[in-house]
Order: structure tokens, then C-alpha cells, then sequence
């Protein structure tokens, strides 16, 4: 992976400064062992820190520099970072430009003679009821009918098929990322089947949000035959130049209605604007790629709520495309030569690095800015540094148990799970009034990685021992926090 230059001088420095810092000294505090014995776990597969979030003293540890995977952890530095870069006030923006000047005769009697132009900003929380606004907008400028091309323009960020490329096909997810991402780039996918034998099965496809739903055309589904367990509904072909299409092949006793990933996101906006369009009485032709002319003019204007509103909604909700949408367009503000997660994740960590020289940074890895891979690794102890590197006002933002979430009183934490891996850091009150911080792990390297090796990308499920092990692992958690609760 090319790193930036920014990138690079900023690591150079921590590196620096590592190497003339002493390893953390070990802490005492309460007795785990039982803790972890009792819910089947083995010391080596956890590690956590606890901490005084104000002096940094080191409560209680168990191997703080060993590396695990963070799963959805990883949000917290990445919403940090990004409230650091962007600022608590920044908005998204998503425009409609239209070439040529109104009132110059390019618009007349409903008649656009030009381009209509829609230019994403990374809105990771764009839906229907965003672009409806867009053009409501239009028509009240008097437009009915474009001549010209309808374009849609990416540009603003990297577009890519999916998040990660070790999970399933099907995960809903692990979707498309791109500058025009809609209703979480994500699609209900519903079937039918036939009342009477010899009758074809019935799909379709809907982009869906809080407004209803509207067909997606970009997305088309052959069907095929297929038996078993083996057999996944749904498989994903690449490269099709109109859009995606997938293979369906029904099974029996499976749901009527799957939610799937979108994979080319800003093609699927412009069809589902195309759609609305049409509601509303605008023609339009076909969407095709494009980008904005600096001769273009801005004919509507739709904006985010806050990035703060938006941070705090992926805290609490954990949406991995929301994570990465904000995550690159912080990257790309220090960077904009970024066009990977990596990439993105390794330019947002790394003024975070420079700031806690005397933490060891040695195999920090990050991915992408949601968590979703089983190969990112971060320690306890370089979660902590993040976490004092967030400061009060982001920790504030973090869900407890009053959001719903399943934590005891006065614990504020992000939670992070994948098959294998389980992972919290936050905040918690202890019985004497006290505010701590903490980082805790669990990650059985072995299972997980022969998950890995054998991953069958048509298959969206977890095995069943994995999920055991996750309800495992909650229990530990649950313990530990009740443990540090009531001890310190």
C-alpha cells in the first residue's frame, strides 16, 4: 500500500519517539481470572486496560500491547478524528447543477436544452426524502424536460464495490462506498412464488427509506436453480456495465424479503433521482457517469445535518458506510491523493499517533474506518491513547444503556463484534463515583482465521459454534464490567 507523504513524515516521528519510551508499567486491580475461566475463555485471548481517562494511570491491565482485531471499535478514533479534521459544524452537501445560465433562453417552456448534472459530497446520510428536496428544487425553476444528458458525478470520493473483501457477497453490511451513496446503499430484495406450477417467480428490487419505497433499475436478477444448504440465494456478478445484476436461486423455507448491498452506489442513486423525477413530471434520459463543468450553474442545494449529529448516530447505531463516508472525506481533507480505506485509515490515524508519542504504536493496522476486517489489529493500550486523544466531547457522544444499548448504568462505550472477536471501549462509573476508561478484547485468532481460509463468499451466516462463542464472550464482558464497577 503507498502511504502519503503526510502519512509517512507524521509515522516517521512516532517511530521516532517510540523507540526512546519505556513499555508500560504492569497495574494491580481486580482478579479476572475467574472471570475468564468461568465463561470457557483462555487468558491469551484477552486483553484489556483500565484506565483514569484525566492522569492516564493504569488501573488494571492484562496484555495491553497485544494486538486484536477492533471490529466496530475501530468508529470511535475514526469519528474522532474526523470531528478533529472537519469540525462539528460540517455538513455534507449534495447538489443539482444544470449547464448553460438561467434566464439566457436555456430554460423555456419547461425545456432544459442542456445537462443536468447531480454531484455527490459524501452524504453518508442522503435518502429519498434528500433528493426529493433536490428537485422540488427544479421544479421550481419551471423544468419538465432535459434535452441534454442527465450525468451523475462521483468525484468528490473514491467509489468502491464493497467494504471489505473477505465478507460475504451478501452481507448487507458490507456495501458500496462512494461520494453518492442513498438509504445506506443498501436494498430490499422481494420474491414470490408461484401460485400455480410452471408460473415464473416474481422479484424486485427497492431502494427503500423513511419516505416508502421506489424500484431500483440498476439492479436486474436472473434466476437459476440451485438446492441445499450450500446454496446461498443470492450471488453477486461484476463488471456488468448497466448496473448489477444477481443470480437467485430460491431455497426452501427461506425469507420472502433479504436486504442486500448495493455495489455500484452513485449509478443506483441516479435511477432511483430518475424515478422521482418522473413522480414529480421531469423527463429524464438515462443516467451515465459524468462531472460537473466549471461552467455549470447550481440549481439545488441539499445539506446534512451536522457531521457532531452524524458521529453520534454511528456511535450508537454502528452503520459501517456512514463510518466510511466520514472517515474519507476527513482523510481526503488532509490527503486528497487517498483513493483506498487503507489508505484513508492509516492518513486519519496518524496525527493521532504523533500526539501520544510515548504509547507504542507497533502493529496498530487499520483497514477502514468501520471495523469490517477480520485483519485490521489494534492493543488495549493504543485504544487508550485514542480514547484520551478523543476527549470529553466525543466520549460524551458515546450510547449507554439509556440509547438502548445492553450496558449497566453509567457505562458509554462503543461495542464491536465480528465472528470470532468481540471488543468495547468507552467509559464507566464506578460504585465510588468514579469516571474510568477502558479498552477490552477478546479474539480467538485460531477459529477465526479457519473461518477465513475457508470463507465461502455465498454464505452470509455465521456458523452456529461462532455465534456461541459471541454470547460467550458478551458474558465475559459483562462480568469484567461488573468486576470494575464495583472494585475501583
Amino acid at each position: 500500500m503507498r502511504l502519503p507523504t503526510f502519512t509517512i513524515l507524521l509515522l516517521l516521528a512516532c517511530v521516532t519517539a517510540v523507540s526512546a519510551c519505556a513499555s508500560p508499567t504492569a497495574a494491580t486491580g481486580p482478579d479476572d481470572r475467574q472471570a475468564i475461566a468461568r465463561n470457557g475463555f483462555s487468558a491469551d485471548d484477552v486483553g484489556y486496560v483500565l484506565f483514569d481517562p484525566d492522569s492516564g494511570a493504569v488501573l488494571a491491565e492484562r496484555q495491553p500491547a497485544k494486538p486484536f482485531a477492533p471490529a466496530s471499535v475501530a468508529k470511535l478514533p475514526a469519528m474522532a478524528a474526523a470531528l478533529a479534521v472537519l469540525g462539528p459544524d460540517h455538513r455534507f452537501e449534495t447538489t443539482l447543477h444544470i449547464t448553460g445560465r438561467l434566464g439566457t433562453g436555456r430554460v423555456g417552456d419547461g425545456v432544459l436544452d442542456g445537462d443536468l448534472i447531480l454531484k455527490g459530497g459524501g452524504d453518508p446520510s442522503l435518502s429519498t426524502e434528500g433528493l426529493t428536496e433536490l428537485l422540488r428544487d427544479l421544479g421550481a425553476l419551471g423544468v419538465t424536460r432535459v434535452t441534454g444528458r442527465f450525468l451523475y458525478d462521483t468525484s468528490a470520493l473514491p467509489e468502491l464495490p464493497e467494504i471489505d473483501a473477505s465478507q460475504p457477497w451478501t452481507a448487507g453490511y458490507n456495501t458500496g462506498v462512494g461520494a453518492l451513496s442513498l438509504n445506506f446503499n443498501r436494498f430490499r430484495f422481494d420474491w414470490a412464488r408461484p401460485a400455480t406450477a410452471g408460473q415464473p417467480v416474481r422479484v424486485s428490487a427497492w431502494s427503500v427509506s423513511d419516505a416508502g419505497r421506489v424500484p431500483l433499475d440498476s439492479v436486474t436478477v436472473q434466476l437459476g436453480a440451485g438446492s441445499g444448504a450450500a446454496f446461498t440465494p443470492l450471488a453477486a456478478a461484476v463488471g456488468e456495465p448497466e448496473g448489477e445484476r444477481w443470480r437467485f436461486a430460491p431455497q426452501p423455507r427461506m425469507a420472502a424479503s433479504l436486504w442486500l448491498p448495493v455495489t455500484r452506489p452513485g449509478l443506483a442513486a441516479a435511477y432511483v433521482f430518475r424515478r422521482l423525477a418522473a413522480e414529480a413530471g421531469i423527463a429524464l434520459p438515462a443516467p451515465a457517469p459524468g462531472a460537473v463543468p466549471p461552467t455549470a450553474t447550481l440549481a439545488a442545494l441539499h445539506r446534512s445535518e451536522p457531521l457532531e449529529v452524524l458521529a453520534r448516530q454511528v456511535l450508537r447505531y454502528s452503520n459501517n458506510l456512514s463510518a466510511e463516508l466520514i472517515g474519507l472525506a476527513a482523510a481526503r481533507r488532509l490527503d486528497s491523493a487517498v483513493r483506498t480505506l487503507p489508505e484513508s485509515a492509516a492518513v486519519l490515524t496518524a496525527p493521532a499517533m504523533l500526539a501520544a508519542p510515548r504509547t507504542d504504536w507497533t502493529g496498530l493496522r487499520l483497514l477502514n474506518h468501520s471495523g469490517l476486517s477480520s485483519a485490521s489489529r489494534i492493543s488495549p493500550a493504543q485504544t487508550m491513547a485514542l480514547i484520551q486523544g478523543a476527549g470529553p466531547t466525543v466520549l460524551a457522544l458515546l450510547p449507554g444503556e439509556d440509547e438502548g444499548k445492553v450496558l449497566p448504568p453509567g457505562v458509554r462505550a462503543k461495542s464491536g463484534t465480528l465472528a470470532y472477536a468481540k471488543a468495547l471501549a468507552g467509559t464507566l462509573t464506578t460504585a465510588k463515583g468514579r469516571t474510568l476508561g477502558f479498552a477490552f478484547f477478546v479474539t480467538d485468532e485460531e477459529r477465526r482465521a479457519a473461518m477465513d481460509r475457508t470463507m465461502d463468499r455465498r454464505i452470509a451466516e455465521i456458523p452456529p459454534e461462532a455465534r456461541a462463542w459471541l454470547a460467550r464472550s458478551r458474558k465475559l464482558q459483562a462480568d469484567l464490567l461488573e468486576l470494575w464497577i464495583a472494585g475501583l
